[in-house]
């Protein structure tokens, strides 16, 4: 279990203080940590935001907005640190140095003042008008296969970071890429190489093994495809089979005309030996190849090919089941 709230406030305080707030009354301690919002909390946990000429800060404890241009934590920091023009750039921050975010150092002794860190940062929505947003400078992101943006050819953005996301719609969401014929930055968007406008889903952030997306409406075409191929092969198989067991019947008791037999040309005697292994083979070949062919869609049709069909790649009356391979609500080119 993690510690309580009153355990993590007197965590950031100097041992002076955790003395002072040891021997506070219950009431007056809920007070300093604005238990239930019925007074106005302490701010030991928000360092000073500092800010540059060209910034407003909207600050609240430590909620940002900072609307200024294109900056990083890493020198020189962004597009507005080097003095580009077109770089303005919107910066949401909650939890400016995320877990390590206190007023003062452990000992009381200096106030602790922060820049925009795109790495330690709790939580952050960053809209820039220009900025390198894979760049290591920026968010480090992989290089996936649709694109990544670099210093040398930046782009406007809007990025969104923090322990876990959610897109929430009462609707429906649309991911959709390549709206325009030009970018931010006035460049044409090509029409020859249309990889680079796809989407990545990356996780783990490896993109050592990244591969297509396959379109389920044909996959299922390809399948059935194969089934029917199976079923012919399977068919043929059976034919050849019967051809077979009626030419090794014939095996069996077949003999040989001899003309040099005592008493005039007749037929010799089958091979008893061969005869007694060319039953068993027989045998074996009805109960283990001819018999599972014919049953086996009857004695277990999840396994056989018509079953195989059935639960995965057929929907009956159009209602699927929980093994059909295709999303019912999910959708990609």
């Amino acid at each position: 279990m993690g510690k309580t709230a009153e355990e993590e406030w007197r965590s950031l305080m100097p041992p002076a203080d955790q003395e002072e707030f040891d021997a506070l009354t219950e009431f007056r301690k809920g007070r300093f940590m604005g238990l239930g919002g019925v007074a106005a909390r302490q701010h030991i946990d928000t360092p000073k935001y500092i800010a540059t000429a060209n910034e407003k800060v909207y600050k609240n404890g430590n909620s940002l907005i900072v609307l200024g241009y294109d900056r990083t934590h890493k020198k020189p920091s962004g597009y507005g640190g080097k003095g580009f023009p077109h770089c303005s750039s919107v910066d949401i921050i909650a939890g400016l140095m995320g877990y390590q975010a206190r007023q003062t150092t452990s000992d009381g002794s200096t106030d602790l003042s922060a820049n925009p860190n795109f790495k330690k940062d709790a939580a952050r929505i960053y809209l820039s008008q220009r900025a390198a947003v894979d760049d290591v400078t920026y968010f480090g992101l992989p290089k996936g296969k649709v694109g990544n943006v670099t210093l040398d050819a930046p782009r406007s953005t809007i990025a969104l970071k923090a322990d876990t996301i959610r897109v929430i719609a009462r609707e429906n969401i649309k991911l959709v890429t390549r709206t325009d014929v030009k970018n931010s930055q006035g460049g044409e968007e090509s029409t020859t190489w249309k990889g680079q406008y796809g989407i990545d889903l990356i996780g783990m952030a490896d993109d050592a093994d990244m591969q297509p997306l396959v379109k389920g409406a044909n996959l299922v075409a390809c399948l059935k495809d194969i089934i029917d191929s199976i079923s012919k092969l399977r068919d043929r198989v059976c034919t050849m089979a019967d051809y077979q067991r009626a030419i090794n019947t014939a095996l069996l008791s077949h003999t040989h005309f001899s003309p040099f037999m005592i008493g005039g040309p007749q037929s010799t005697s089958p091979d008893f030996k061969f005869m007694a292994q060319g039953i068993e083979k027989v045998v074996h070949g009805a109960l283990n190849v001819e018999i599972p062919m014919y049953t086996e869609d009857l004695m277990d049709g999840t396994k056989g090919h018509i079953g195989i069909q059935s639960r995965y790649l057929l929907s009956p009356g159009g209602v699927k089941g929980p093994r059909w391979i295709l999303s019912k609500y999910n959708n990609t080119n």
